[in-house]
C-alpha cells in the first residue's frame, strides 16, 4: 500500500517526523528512574510506543494521500435496433414473421451468454424494445443511426445489428449521416424487393390553408407497377364522418409496366373552417394491397388575408429571406417595396415591417403618421444603414448612441422572463448557435416597460442590450429587431436541417403577436396548430389574468376532448413558470372539440376551440424493400447484410470476431490517509499499551 501513498511536501519531510518521534521518546524516557527495577525490556518498548505514536502523527500532518485504482471489466455490447413499423408485415407473410420472430429470440438469447445485448426498437421514434407489434407509421432510418452513435459511441460497443426492410418515409438517407462507427454494423434484410402489381397514390400536392371563394390546386401523382394496359379511375372526394361526396373523377391508362401519371384537380373551397378530403385510385385486378389507393388530406379555409408590407431603404438579401419567410403562412400576403417608391400606401397594410428605415436618405415621418392613425403595428430592422438620430426620434422602445459608421457581431441570448408568447424547444436549441447578425456599434438602452425577447450576446459575453425586443403603448404594438442579417439563420437552417422550421417559427411568432387583435379575455388556451399527425403530441399552453392583466396560474385548469362519437378523454394543465402547460399525447384520426375551464375567485371561465388528427399512411404506399441501401451501409460500416434464413451465420461470424473482446477500464481515486480507521485504531493501540505498561510497572 506504501506505494500508493503520495505526500503534500517532500518526501524527505518523513526524517523529521522519525526524528521528532526519536527526540519526544528519549526526552521522556531516557532520564526517567521510574522503571529501574523493572525489567530491561520495560522502558524500551514503552519508548517505542511513544516514539511510534508521535512519528505516526508527524507523518499525518504532512496530508498523505492514498491513491486506489480500480479496474473494471466491460463486455462488448451488440446493439439489435428492430425495424416495427407498419410494412414489415405487410410484405412478409405471417408464417414467415412468426418464424423470423422466434429466430431473433433465440440469436439474442446466443449472444447474451457472451456479450452484454442492447435491443431497441424504431420507426418515427426509438425506444427500448419493450413490444413485440409492428405498429409504427413512419420509418426513419437516419434517426435510428443517429440514436444508436450519440447514445453509445463511448461504450465498448461489439456490433451493431440493423434488421429491416430499407424503406424509409422521414428524414434523410443514412448513407449520407456523417458518422463513423468503430464497430461493425450488420444488417437484416427484411421485405420482398419484388415489384409486385399495384396501383398507388405516391403523393398529393396541396395548400394546406385556402381563402373562402378561392380557387385552389391539386396535383395527385399515381405510381403504378406492373400494370401495363390497365384503366383505372382517379375520384375526388370531400369527406366527413358519415359520408363521401364526389367532386370530380378523371380516368386514366397506363402504358408501361412501370408507370407514373400526374393528375391536376382544381378545386373551390368549401365552408369556413378544417375540410377533410380523400382522393383515390380504382383497383385494378392482381394487386397485393389496396390500402395504398387512397389517400386523405385536409385543407383549412379561412376568411381573409392580412397584409404586411416590407419597405426598405434599398436592396438587401433579407428582404426575399423575409418575404419567403412569412409567405410559408398562407394567411398573410407580402409586398416588398423601397422608401421613396410611388404608389405605395402604409394605411393599406395591417403590418408594416422598415428594414433599415429611417436612414441618411430616407426618413418616414410621413409613413408613421398614417399608420398612427390607424394604430397599425410595425417592426424596424435596425441595420448598417438605419440613421440613429432618427430612429430614436421617432419611437420610444430602443435609444443608440454610439458610432453608426462602425458595426459589430452580435448573437442571441434569450431572455427566460419573456412571456408574450411561447417558443418549441427545437427554437430554444437553435437560436443560440445562429451566425451573428451585424448591428451599430454603441450603447442600446432599453425603455423600461417594454419586453426583451432576445438580447445580444457579443463576443459570447452576454449584455443588456436587446436584440429584440416588444412594446405595447397606446394601443399600437411596436417591436424592434437591432440586427441585419436575417437571411443566414435561414441559410443555417437549411444547410444544419434541410429545412427552415427554426427560423420561420422565429419571424411568424413574432409576426403573429404583433398582427394579433388586441384580447380582454383572461383566460386563453392555445393550439400551435389546427391540423395534427396521427404521430404528433397534441400540445396546449393556456394563460389566465387578474384584473389588473398579470398572468398566474394559481387556479386548476381542466380540459376535455371528445371526439366525433362524443367520446371524452379528460386531462389537467401543469404549470410552469406564471402559465398553463398540456401535452394530450396522440390522438386517432378523426375532428375533435376541446373545452378548457377555470374557476378564478368564484368566477368560472371556459374556452372552446376545434382540431382535426391526419391519418398516416406513408406505411403503406411502399412495400417494395430496399436492400441495397442495407447493403451500402453494412459496406460502409466494414458489416455484411444477411436474410432472415442468415442469422445463425451471423451469429456465428460475431462469435468469432477476435475484434469484438471486452475492455478493461481503470479508475483512479485519492483519499486522505487520515480517513482510514485502522490508523486511528494503531494509535489507539499504542497509547493504550503505553498507558497499560506505565500502569502496571508502577508509574501511577
Amino acid at each position: 500500500m506504501l506505494e500508493n501513498v503520495t505526500l503534500q511536501y517532500p518526501t524527505w519531510f518523513i526524517f523529521f517526523c522519525l526524528l521528532l518521534g526519536i527526540l519526544y521518546a528519549t526526552f521522556l524516557y531516557y532520564k526517567d528512574q521510574k522503571f529501574n527495577e523493572s525489567a530491561r525490556w520495560v522502558k524500551p518498548a514503552m519508548a517505542f510506543f511513544r516514539f511510534s505514536t508521535v512519528s505516526i502523527l508527524s507523518f499525518l500532518l504532512l496530508s498523505p494521500v492514498v491513491k486506489n485504482l480500480k479496474e473494471e471489466v466491460k463486455q462488448p455490447i451488440i446493439i439489435i435496433a428492430q425495424d416495427k413499423s407498419q410494412s414489415i408485415p405487410s410484405a412478409v407473410k405471417k408464417d414467415d414473421l412468426a418464424a423470423y420472430v422466434e429466430n431473433m429470440k433465440s440469436l439474442n438469447a446466443k449472444l447474451s451468454e457472451k456479450f452484454e445485448v442492447v435491443n431497441l426498437n424504431f420507426g418515427e421514434d426509438v425506444v427500448p424494445a419493450t413490444f413485440d407489434t409492428f405498429g409504427y407509421q413512419t420509418t426513419n432510418l437516419s434517426n435510428a443511426i443517429n440514436y444508436i452513435y450519440e447514445g453509445y459511441v463511448d461504450q465498448n460497443i461489439g456490433a451493431i445489428i440493423l434488421a429491416t426492410d430499407g424503406i424509409y418515409n422521414e428524414g434523410k438517407n443514412p448513407l449520407y449521416e456523417n458518422i463513423k462507427f468503430r464497430a461493425p454494423l450488420y444488417t437484416v434484410a427484411l421485405g420482398d424487393t419484388t415489384l409486385r402489381k399495384d396501383l398507388s397514390i405516391s403523393n398529393v400536392l396541396h395548400n394546406k390553408i385556402a381563402y373562402l371563394g378561392d380557387k385552389s390546386g391539386i396535383q395527385v401523382d399515381i405510381s403504378a407497377k406492373n400494370a401495363k394496359g390497365s384503366n383505372a379511375k382517379v375520384s375526388l372526394y370531400q369527406s366527413s364522418r358519415s359520408s363521401k361526396k364526389i367532386i370530380q373523377e378523371q380516368s386514366i391508362k397506363f402504358d408501361n409496366e412501370n408507370d407514373y401519371k400526374t393528375l391536376d384537380f382544381l378545386l373551390e373551397t368549401g365552408t369556413v373552417g378544417i375540410n377533410k378530403y380523400t382522393v383515390s385510385v380504382s383497383q385494378i385486378s392482381g394487386e397485393t394491397t389496396y390500402a395504398n389507393n387512397t389517400r386523405d388530406f385536409y385543407i383549412e379555409v379561412l376568411d381573409g388575408k392580412q397584409k404586411i408590407l416590407v419597405l426598405a431603404d434599398g436592396p438587401h438579401p433579407d428582404i426575399a429571406a423575409l418575404k419567403n419567410i412569412i409567405t410559408t403562412n398562407k394567411n398573410y400576403e407580402v409586398t416588398t417595396a423601397f422608401a421613396g417608391q410611388p404608389g405605395v400606401n402604409v394605411g393599406n397594410f395591417d403590418l408594416v415591417i422598415f428594414h433599415n428605415l429611417p436612414s441618411g436618405n430616407f426618413d418616414i415621418n410621413e409613413s408613421l403618421d398614417i399608420i398612427n392613425r390607424k394604430n397599425t403595428p410595425r417592426l424596424f430592422i435596425v441595420g448598417a444603414q438605419t440613421n440613429q438620430t432618427k430612429f430614436n426620434t421617432i419611437q420610444n422602445l430602443v435609444k443608440i448612441s454610439g458610432n453608426s459608421n462602425t458595426n459589430e457581431d452580435v448573437q442571441v441570448d434569450i431572455q427566460s422572463s419573456f412571456n408574450l408568447f411561447t417558443i418549441s424547444e427545437a427554437l430554444k436549441r437553435q437560436l443560440p448557435k445562429y451566425p451573428p447578425l451585424l448591428s451599430q456599434f454603441g450603447e442600446f438602452k432599453l425603455q423600461s416597460v417594454a419586453n426583451s425577447f432576445l438580447n445580444q450576446k457579443i463576443k459570447k459575453i452576454a449584455t443588456k442590450y436587446p436584440l429584440l425586443t416588444f412594446l405595447d403603448q397606446g394601443g399600437i404594438k411596436t417591436a424592434v429587431l437591432t440586427g441585419e442579417g436575417i437571411w443566414r439563420w435561414r441559410l443555417y437552417d437549411y444547410q444544419e436541417f434541410q429545412n427552415y422550421d427554426a427560423v420561420t417559427e422565429l419571424v411568424n411568432k413574432t409576426i403573429q403577436y404583433l398582427t394579433v387583435k388586441e384580447d380582454k379575455r383572461k383566460f386563453r388556451v392555445n393550439l400551435a396548430k389546427n391540423v395534427y399527425k396521427e404521430t404528433e403530441d397534441i400540445i396546449f399552453d393556456a394563460q389566465l389574468y387578474n384584473n389588473t392583466y398579470e398572468m398566474i396560474n394559481d387556479p386548476d385548469v381542466m380540459l376535455s376532448i371528445r371526439d366525433e362519437n362524443n367520446k371524452e378523454y379528460k386531462y389537467s394543465f401543469s404549470k410552469s413558470n406564471n402559465y398553463y402547460t398540456l401535452n394530450a399525447g396522440r390522438l386517432p384520426e378523426g375532428n375533435y372539440r376541446y373545452q378548457a375551464n377555470v374557476n378564478n375567485n368564484g368566477v368560472t371561465l371556459d374556452v372552446k376551440g376545434k382540431f382535426t388528427i391526419q391519418r398516416v399512411q406513408l406505411e403503406q404506399y411502399n412495400l417494395t424493400a430496399n436492400h441495397n441501401i442495407l447493403s451500402s451501409l453494412s459496406n460502409k460500416f466494414n458489416g455484411k447484410m444477411y436474410y432472415p434464413t442468415q442469422l445463425s451465420e451471423m451469429e456465428s461470424e460475431i462469435m468469432k470476431n477476435e475484434l469484438i473482446k471486452p475492455i478493461v477500464y481503470i479508475s483512479s481515486s485519492t483519499q486522505s490517509l487520515m480517513n482510514n480507521k485502522w490508523i486511528f485504531g494503531l494509535l489507539m493501540l499504542l497509547l493504550t499499551l503505553e498507558w497499560f505498561m506505565r500502569r502496571y510497572f508502577g508509574s501511577y
